[in-house]
């Protein structure tokens, strides 16, 4: 028993693993399958001690196989629930790509399309955002669909109803970039004195968020992105098929939409501009 194959090893360090990521996976993400119960051992109380000693010491000189065994899970994992994301938006594309209510931005007659599922308050999201800035002064045949989801409290809830609000005065690009610019949840009074800033009429904003029709479009996004096995933010669909989780820089985003081959042209009358133009 003082010798043991790098295989047995290898899959003994990989079982403990799997459990150990099933059982701590990350908040926002898809939650790993509990492994089937294994089958009694064959070895002696006295072997598997051993075995569990030999183990332990080859673990503690070679901690690089508990990572790569990590990290080899995590890719699989991610793997197979994107794969099962990208089919669900193959089989809701309606849903998601003629909304004629979502917010449109980029070039609304533009090749490449994306969309965005963020929250106004998420961390990753505002960073995001800024990518998402660069690449769109950038990139001048991109069509972005915002599908904002309150996953971070009322708070959230509050400014998309004013961002959606913002739309009936053109105006919902300009609140979202003042919200996402800015570096706290805000209050109803700051919200509405940041609406101010940007040339919004407050009163009508006001007026506008109570619109039941709003409300309306924030449950249908949440129950798209419930649809869609969407568990965080940032999620976006990049032409049209492929699902990415998480931040992505201006420069990959830009890859990734050349890459992509578009499928479906907008539709006369739907998903207009909601963005002025800035000299």
């Amino acid at each position: 028993m003082k010798k043991i194959s790098l295989s047995l090893l290898s899959f003994a360090s990989l079982g403990l693993l799997t459990h150990a990521y099933a059982a701590e996976t990350p908040q926002g993400q898809v939650p790993v399958t509990t492994p089937q119960a294994a089958t009694p051992s064959t070895f002696t109380p006295a072997q598997l001690t051993e075995l569990e000693k030999v183990i332990g010491d080859y673990l503690t000189k070679h901690p690089d196989v508990i990572m790569n065994s990590f990290q080899a899970a995590m890719a699989a994992q991610q793997k197979e629930a994107t794969a099962k994301m990208e089919k669900a938006v193959a089989d809701n594309k309606d849903k998601i790509f003629k909304d004629k209510n979502a917010p449109v931005g980029g070039n609304p007659s533009g090749t490449q399309s994306l969309v965005v599922f963020m929250d106004p308050y998420c961390g990753y999201c505002k960073k995001f955002h800024g990518e998402l800035i660069t690449l769109l002064g950038t990139n001048k045949d991109v069509r972005v669909i915002y599908k904002d989801i309150p996953i971070m409290g009322p708070a959230s809830v509050m400014t998309i109803k004013a961002m959606l609000a913002a739309k009936e005065q053109g105006k919902y690009d300009q609140l979202q970039k003042a919200v996402f610019e800015s570096d706290k949840h805000l209050t109803k009074k700051q919200l509405l004195k940041l609406a101010s800033s940007v040339g919004i009429d407050t009163k009508k904003l006001e007026a506008d968020m109570k619109n039941k029709d709003i409300q309306k479009e924030i449950d249908q996004t949440q129950e798209l992105a419930k649809v869609l096995g969407i568990n965080g933010t940032p999620t976006l669909i990049v032409g049209e098929t492929k699902v990415v989780p998480g931040f992505v820089s201006a420069d990959e985003l830009n890859k990734m939409l050349k890459e992509s081959s578009p499928t479906i042209a907008p539709v006369a009358g739907e998903n207009k501009p909601v963005v002025e133009k800035n000299s």
